[in-house]
């Protein structure tokens, strides 16, 4: 059985001209996982630069692929790397899909691409300058589970108008910069708490460190909207299509954590999967597991997936 896939992107071709012809087996080299791969010489090693994509990959089916690629490219742009070919990174992520063969139904897909060599080191400076890519699929690891959640509220340090008066933060990429993320983990470790959701100086509803949280108001579904500089939810989106397909509403909103805190439940939603929460700062938030179970077997199914790829924020927007 193989449990853990691994795989070296083509960069080549992983990050050719939009249109451009490939043999998708050429796009991804197979390797030994237990092996080293990655030089210390590389960006995201030596400064975490680079950005990242994971989600679950249900019976062989990659939750929100297209969604995940799509943001892929905006975290390429927002950091000023080539532009992901998103043809030749489907065809790598399936040739790893191909070669999973483990009992285990939901193995977690992370998709890395780095910066590439430090050009300014004398290794670097005699290597190819295209961005390095590791995808792997791993199905024996820490894998994702429904218990209902503890969470507790944290704050970012910076108001709600960072993004729009410093967009070099980079607020909205999903970068491998995840030194504060894992720092809040050992923080709710520390407490005994499950996870935590990050709040503006001036009191707006941000993120988890590596999830989204939605709301439920009665039949209404809110997220805060992703133009506060946090990531556009994938999971999130796959959420929505679910309620709007059941008859419910949804909203994106600049949300105060205020308002977040009378919400009748509340779900975190990451990596192909929704998962609720119990309690956040002490309050008790009521857990229908039937719905969440419905609402992960329509992502995992593929029922969700057309009408989350034509959800996000529209209209003005005001910081």
């Amino acid at each position: 059985m193989t449990g853990i896939v691994l795989g070296i992107g083509n960069s080549s071709l992983l990050f050719a001209p939009k249109g451009t012809a490939f043999d998708p087996s050429e796009t991804i080299e197979l390797v030994d996982p237990e092996a080293p791969h990655v030089s210390v010489f590389d960006l995201s090693v030596l400064r975490g630069d680079g950005i990242f994509e994971a989600t679950t990959v249900w019976k062989g089916f990659p939750v929100s692929l297209e969604n995940h690629l799509r943001r892929l490219v905006t975290s390429a742009a927002m950091t000023d790397l080539p532009e992901p070919n998103v043809d030749a990174f489907t065809a790598a992520v399936q040739k790893v899909i191909d070669a999973y063969d483990d009992p285990e139904p939901g193995p977690m897909l992370r998709i890395l691409v780095s910066r590439g060599f430090d050009p300014t080191t004398g290794v670097g400076a005699n290597k190819s300058h295209l961005p390095s890519v590791w995808i792997f699929l791993d199905g024996k690891g820490l894998l994702h589970e429904l218990t209902p959640l503890t969470m507790i509220s944290l704050s970012r340090g910076y108001a709600s108008d960072v993004t729009a008066k410093a967009p070099w933060l980079l607020n909205g990429a999903k970068t491998l910069s995840y030194a504060i993320s894992q720092s809040e983990h050992r923080l709710c470790g520390r407490r005994g708490i499950g996870d935590s959701i990050q709040y503006t100086t001036d009191g707006f509803t941000l993120e988890c460190p590596n999830s989204s949280i939605v709301a439920q108001y009665g039949d209404t579904f809110v997220t805060p909207d992703p133009r506060i500089g946090i990531l556009n939810g994938t999971s999130q989106r796959e959420m929505f299509a679910w309620a709007l397909q059941e008859g419910k509403k949804t909203e994106y909103k600049k949300l105060p954590l205020a308002e977040l805190r009378e919400a009748d439940a509340l779900f975190m939603t990451h990596g192909g999967w929704v998962i609720p929460v119990r309690e956040l700062d002490g309050k008790a938030y009521e857990v229908d597991m039937p719905m969440v179970e419905a609402v992960n077997d329509a992502m995992h199914t593929g029922r969700t997936r057309e009408l989350a790829l034509t959800i996000g924020p529209s209209g003005d927007y005001e910081f």
